[in-house]
């Protein structure tokens, strides 16, 4: 997969995460614009109801005070009817009438006067003729319903000059007052009682709190009365400024005659609050869904370019070992060649040093094959420590002394400080010769010059601590990071003019690790690294 693929897979898969990110943000954002919309058109609606209430509730009262003090019950003593002032309506009227209720069946009698004669008339209705009169059970009510029907029937079927109907049209006449005192003292009331002895505020929030309840809705609400101005006239003084900024208001009286505006506004403080709890469960899945597609998004994106770098340290890593492996060879067989020459044979000299450089490449050909079989045992992870009590300083000298070849060629030196109190421990003495000839080979390849190498060991309490430091090139601060991991070599611009496989660190580590000892490194660019070792005296064998 060339770099051009990977930048479109990473794009596509960029594009389809954002728009599925942006799509559930746009569902969450509707979801609760909704529940906004909803608590708005809840409290609007509420508002008109307790409005409606407040109005029907003033206008009633009025007309029960009105009545009561213009009419009034004088009960006899000899008899259960009751009788009126002379100046009676025609509900009363009606009242002193009898009046009789059989199933749907109304039966009216009533006394007519003509002269010196008196004659008795009934007339029967039905329930269902006489505007809501099944509504109404008790006589009271029936008789002031049956009022108007009495006086339509009385006034077609007796004569026009009949003393009755002069008194029942002065009795519909004295209605109408009474009507028109009503109005006029409804319309007194809109213009002269201030709003404060109009309204209750305890009542208006009991009716306000059963209506929200009706309209689903269950949160706490501030309250407040507003006139024309802005200026509130019922309300909490925190409160002010939100509840005059509010949507939420309906008109008080909006059907006054004379009208003084007045608004009820009411604002929910934890509206968001009661949002997210009533959404808590869209939310919570909503969250979670985006944070899966972040997630696996990252980690198939993680994935292609750990596939991507990985693809390249392999074909870096087999690129080496051709290279590796062919410049010995080479070396071989050209001194092979030059042996098949009997004249070149025939000088000992001659032969001696061709026989010793395919030596020494046969050797390096088997280090070589060597390291890279260490690192698959290491991989498969199958393999043992064959701890036995041994020298460190000794390990340390023989090690150094037959690297000695490897540094006259680089013209290198190594000085030892070996401080340490205790140096005899049990180790694995072929895979730590192995960790010390990798850090010295470390050492070597990225000095620029001749080399120079200091290895030092310290008591560290129960440990003891060894450092290999380089004069190198030095390592930088990204990089530190990874030059323990497999197949990782440090760039240095041309891939092979640092011999290795890139596994000699790896394998410092992991030895190490498996010895229950760290592996750890400081390092400056163009001044050098010291890589330190530190390794417990008291033998402790651990797992992978």
């Amino acid at each position: 997969m060339n770099h051009q693929q990977l930048r479109n897979i990473v794009i596509v898969i960029a594009i389809a995460l954002s728009g599925l990110i942006g799509i559930q943000i746009y569902w969450i954002t509707n979801a609760i614009d909704l529940e906004r919309d909803r608590i708005s058109r809840g409290a609007s609606e509420a508002l008109n109801d307790v409005v409606d209430l407040v109005e029907r509730h003033e206008m009633l009262t009025k007309i029960k005070s009105h009545q009561e003090a213009k009419y009034l019950f004088i009960e006899e003593e000899n008899g259960d009817e009751t009788s009126f002032p002379p100046d009676d309506s025609l509900v009363q009227y009606v009242m002193s009438r009898n009046i009789e209720r059989v199933g749907d069946k109304v039966t009216v009698k009533v006394e007519e006067e003509n002269g010196d004669q008196k004659a008795q008339k009934t007339i029967t209705y039905s329930v269902n003729d006489l505007p809501f009169a099944k509504n109404f059970e008790d006589e009271l009510s029936l008789r002031m319903i049956t009022a108007d029907s009495i006086n339509l029937e009385l006034h077609h079927e007796t004569d026009p000059l009949n003393e009755d109907v002069q008194s029942l049209r002065e009795r519909v006449n004295t209605k109408k007052a009474f009507l028109g005192d009503i109005v006029k003292s409804l319309i007194e009331v809109d213009v002269n009682q201030p709003i404060d002895e109009r309204i209750d505020p305890l009542i208006v929030d009991s009716l306000l709190k059963m209506a929200l309840k009706r309209h689903g809705l269950s949160l706490h609400y501030e309250m407040g009365v507003f006139d024309q101005a802005g200026e509130m006239v019922f309300g909490h003084d925190e409160h002010e400024n939100k509840l005059r900024e509010s949507t939420s208001s309906a008109r008080l009286f909006p059907n006054d005659v004379i009208q003084i505006p007045y608004f009820l506004k009411i604002y929910f403080p934890n509206e968001s609050g009661y949002i997210l709890n009533s959404l808590w469960a869209l939310l919570a899945v909503s969250l979670v869904l985006v944070i899966a597609l972040i997630w696996t998004s990252y980690n198939s994106i993680r994935t292609i370019f750990l596939q991507k770098q990985n693809s390249e340290i392999k074909n870096d890593f087999i690129n080496n070992m051709t290279h590796e492996l062919k410049t010995p060879i080479s070396t071989i067989s050209l001194a092979c060649e030059a042996l098949n020459d009997p004249e070149l044979a025939k000088i000992e000299t001659i032969k001696n040093r061709y026989l010793n450089i395919i030596n020494t490449e046969n050797k390096r050909l088997g280090l070589l094959v060597e390291e890279v079989l260490q690192s698959a045992v290491l991989d498969k992870g199958d393999f043992k420590l064959k701890r036995e009590e041994a020298d460190l300083h000794a390990l340390l000298k023989e090690v150094i002394e037959k690297y000695q070849i490897q540094l006259k060629e680089r013209g290198g030196k190594v000085e030892l400080h070996l401080d340490a109190d205790k140096f005899t421990f049990e180790f694995d003495r072929n895979h730590l010769t192995n960790v010390i000839y990798n850090l010295l080979d470390n050492a070597v390849k990225y000095s620029k010059n001749e080399p120079r190498i200091t290895i030092s060991t310290k008591q560290n309490g129960e440990n003891i601590l060894l450092s290999v430091k380089d004069q190198g090139i030095g390592i930088s601060a990204d990089n530190l990071k990874k030059i323990f991991d497999r197949l990782y070599r440090v760039p240095t611009g041309n891939v092979h003019n640092v011999k290795g496989f890139g596994l000699g660190l790896s394998y410092v580590k992991i030895i190490t690790e498996r010895h229950g000892g760290t592996v750890s490194v400081e390092s400056q660019l163009e001044k050098g690294s010291t890589f330190y070792i530190e390794l417990p005296l008291i033998s402790t064998d651990y797992g992978k």
